[in-house]
């Protein structure tokens, strides 16, 4: 009984230590996670972005080209 006391801090620290590395290698992991879909979000706004353009430029050139041709 007396030996499990003395190495109980050491039990308890070692069960501390690998708990919080735990915890931190599931956080990296999932921040990892955020960025990539924050990266891919990101190209697919500018996608969108990008077509709402080519499809407003589209339609302003319409009306010029049928004024044209009539």
């Amino acid at each position: 009984m007396n030996n499990a006391r003395k190495f109980l801090p050491l039990i308890v620290g070692s069960l501390v230590a690998i708990l919080v590395f735990w915890i931190s290698r599931k956080m990296r992991k999932g921040n990892t996670a955020n960025q990539e879909r924050t990266a891919i979000l990101e190209k697919a706004r500018e996608a969108k972005l990008a077509k709402s353009i080519l499809k407003k430029s589209e339609n302003e050139e319409s009306p010029a080209d049928s004024q044209i041709s009539a």
